[in-house]
């Protein structure tokens, strides 16, 4: 099944990625979110507290899991879970996030527990991802197999720089992610993407060959995905849709 690539305007990003959001999320009663993280994502939540904040949507139902987190100070202002407590927790309504314990002693028995309270709560009825320049997935670095599940796992040295304006000298090496097996296995999957800064990685995940080495190329193949893109972001999808049209 082909995707559902969704381009908007830079003002609109937030908006339409909330919309595609609500739609996903409708078929289910009780819905098993995986949410992402980040610079992409920060005007999606701004808009779902927004229409909250006045009745217009409701998170009352939904059961949230995070997809990843640095393996860093918990408490640290760029970790992920100081990012929930910004943008998720101030939502009026929403459960707490199900997140990664960063200090668990035995962080691979870590990643097995965070995948056995997804398991049992169903597994991700809809999934929020994000791009890297790279094309990771949460921290699904390229050379991931489409298989692989809830691990630690090495940050590569461009998600690192990414990181490091946030992190500085306490950018971390590793992470906790859930496995692209688990994200694929999503029943609906939302990829958000904005900036010119993402445009080529976006059209090899959408348009590339189906790789490890890409591991959002994946999502080629995921029966139920929406992509909400802002029209700088979208740029090379949009030239090669053309031109393969001509």
């Amino acid at each position: 099944m082909a995707a559902d690539v969704r381009v908007v305007s830079r003002d609109h990003f937030g908006t339409a990625s909330l919309t595609a959001f609500l739609e996903l999320m409708a078929p289910f009663a009780s819905p098993v979110v995986g949410l992402a993280t980040g610079n992409t994502p920060g005007p999606f939540y701004a808009s779902l507290h927004r229409e909250v904040g006045h009745g217009r949507a409701s998170l009352a139902d939904l059961r949230p899991f995070a997809i990843d987190e640095y393996v860093g100070r918990a408490d640290h202002p760029c970790s992920n879970r100081e990012f929930f407590a910004r943008h998720w927790d101030t939502i009026p309504g929403a459960r707490a996030v199900h997140q990664f314990e960063v200090t668990a002693t035995d962080l691979a028995a870590e990643a097995v527990r965070f995948a056995a309270l997804l398991e049992a709560a169903g597994g991700l009825d809809v999934v929020v991802l994000g791009i890297g320049l790279n094309g990771h997935l949460a921290f699904n670095e390229p050379g991931s197999a489409s298989d692989s599940v809830s691990r630690l796992t090495a940050l590569t040295e461009t998600t690192r720089e990414s990181a490091r304006p946030c992190w500085g000298d306490a950018t971390p090496t590793h992470g906790l992610t859930l496995g692209l097996a688990e994200i694929l296995e999503a029943r609906r999957a939302l990829l958000l993407v904005n900036g010119a800064a993402k445009a080529a990685v976006l059209h090899r995940a959408l348009a590339g060959p189906v790789s490890s080495e890409c591991p959002a190329s994946f999502l080629q193949e995921h029966p139920a995905l929406t992509v909400v893109a802002d029209d700088a972001a979208a740029a090379c999808w949009v030239q090669s849709s053309r031109e393969a049209s001509d």
